[in-house]
């Protein structure tokens, strides 16, 4: 069944686990710099971020330290584990891949307008896009601002809509995680989740669902 009535009025992707292949490594990143690699808490660490997918680095860690340690972390613990998170993964993340078909698809969808959404820090999300040859591919990108605030994406969601007299109907939105179904369903969008191979599909019962791009251009009748 189609993720969305055809012909699209546009797209919203997020970018990390969508677009390009690092959702993994930067989960991995975390679960490190928790110290819980094989440990314990790991899997409690990765249902929290997939969770929250979508918030910034510095979100994260508050987020994490609230569920795991059952502590509100200080601006400086923050800072200092954001910091730690960031030195390693804004390097990595440039030898990371494009998921299966994103180029693919992204050709395919020329004539459709696509939007980037992405809790990466703006500067780093723009680095990363025009690194990886994509900036032409979207009508507007944009990360959470460079300062750590966080990015609401219900509200991103709704301003694009809004901005470009978008029907929702008719809005695609693709993401990961519950950040993006629940955007979507702010908005009253179609929704479509990635699942990575090898992941049990975490998304509630119905939620239309493909594990690369390959197979969302085949949801949506584009290849």
């Amino acid at each position: 069944m189609p993720a969305a009535p055809a012909p699209l009025s546009a797209v919203i992707f997020d970018f990390d686990g969508v677009i390009l292949d690092s959702a993994t490594m930067k989960t991995g990143v975390f679960v490190d710099l928790y110290g819980q690699a094989g440990g314990p808490f790991e899997a409690a660490i990765r249902e929290t971020i997939w969770r929250n997918g979508g918030l910034t680095r510095t979100g994260m860690v508050a987020v994490l330290d609230r569920a795991i340690l059952g502590r509100e972390a200080t601006p400086e613990r923050i800072a200092e584990m954001a910091g730690r998170y960031a030195r390693i993964v804004d390097e990595a993340v440039y030898d990371c891949p494009l998921i299966d078909g994103a180029r693919e698809l992204l050709e395919a969808l020329r004539g459709t307008p696509c939007h980037l959404v992405s809790g990466t820090p703006h500067h780093v999300l723009l680095g990363i896009v025009a690194a990886k040859g994509l900036d032409g591919y979207f009508a507007t990108v944009t990360g959470a601002p460079d300062d750590g605030t966080p990015n609401d994406k219900s509200a991103i969601f709704a301003g694009i809509v809004a901005d470009n007299a978008l029907d929702p109907a008719r809005t695609l939105v693709v993401g990961d995680s519950m950040t993006e179904l629940v955007g979507a369903r702010h908005i009253g969008a179609p929704f479509a989740g990635v699942v990575a191979p090898g992941i049990d599909d975490p998304f509630p019962p119905g939620t239309a669902t493909v594990r690369d791009l390959h197979g969302l251009a085949a949801l949506i009748g584009v290849e």
